[in-house]
């Protein structure tokens, strides 16, 4: 199978323009806004085929800029410009479902149908099932210390087609720290090949016995006892030396649910959860609310 043709296909593009068109957001480099392209989004559809089909399509610098998060650091931005940001949801409309379908139920960041509201209830049934010691970890800079390599060759396994695969390289490419690492945080396909590479601590860990809930690139692991958190850091550590990641030491840690602890903005402790939503601050104590998380989206991850 070719899967470049059903990418490059009439009605995948148009899906994908109108995808893009409906997110909105600003221009890229090139300074093309939405309503600049829209004017004409048949005719840049088709070159942008023939571009691809051609060998011709460059990916474009990637514009950048920082917003402050809410604990002083700073978070990097990076905008496509519109063609691009056609071409990857072009890409990941047609891949996604491939391999989502071999995800694990551990799993929630950016998967369709699958959210903030999905994990919380499968935290709290950790905790109610006995497994309330916690291992609270961060990857240290996830997104920058990807290596390219890896996400291609586990893409790879599923989606073999040597142009889509250059079309990947250069997308990698575009948000590289060092060469072959790193990917842009902003990019449409993203978040998908975070989720490839991540896959395998997810199978690693689940294979080994340990209970992990991840979110992309947050995740805790669940355990019954402090040792056996104890452990789990330790096979975390393992695993993600194994893929060239890292725990960031100083903001991992194993925790109680009687001590407390934050995983996507919720707040975590006791019989309790809570979160800050418009300047409000909700806490429930008991049984999961699932329309409490119906427009709930973490910082970083809108």
């Amino acid at each position: 199978m070719k899967w470049i043709e059903g990418i490059l296909s009439r009605d995948n593009l148009r899906a994908a323009w109108e995808e893009v068109e409906r997110k909105k957001g600003a221009a890229g480099i090139d300074r093309v806004s939405i309503e600049r392209w829209g004017k004409n989004w048949e005719e840049r559809l088709a070159a942008l085929a023939e571009q691809v089909r051609a060998n011709t399509y460059c990916a474009r610098k990637l514009r950048q800029f920082e917003i402050p998060k809410k604990d002083g650091t700073m978070r990097t931005i990076s905008i496509l410009t519109v063609t691009d940001r056609v071409l990857q949801r072009a890409v990941l409309r047609v891949v996604d479902d491939v391999f989502d379908r071999g995800f694990m139920e551990c799993s929630y960041g950016y998967r369709p149908g699958r959210g903030v509201r999905d994990a919380v209830p499968a935290i709290l049934a950790h905790r109610d099932a006995g497994r309330d010691w916690v291992l609270d970890a961060d990857i240290d800079n996830c997104f920058p210390s990807l290596k390219h390599h890896l996400i291609l060759r586990y893409f790879q396994q599923k989606v073999n087609d040597p142009v889509v695969s250059g079309l990947l390289k250069q997308w990698m490419a575009q948000g590289e720290t060092s060469p072959g690492v790193g990917i842009s945080l902003g990019g449409v396909i993203s978040p998908l090949l975070c989720n490839i590479l991540l896959h395998q601590l997810d199978v690693r860990l689940s294979e080994a016995g340990y209970a992990p809930v991840r979110y992309a690139d947050d995740f805790c692991v669940f355990c019954e006892t402090e040792a056996q958190a104890e452990k789990a850091r330790n096979r975390t550590a393992f695993i993600l030396k194994k893929l060239h990641l890292a725990l960031e030491p100083n903001k991992t840690a194993i925790t109680h649910f009687n001590n407390g602890f934050d995983f996507l903005g919720v707040h975590f402790y006791r019989d309790t959860y809570g979160f800050e939503a418009e300047d409000k601050k909700i806490e429930v104590k008991g049984a999961f609310d699932p329309e409490l998380f119906y427009d709930y989206v973490p910082e970083g991850y809108a």
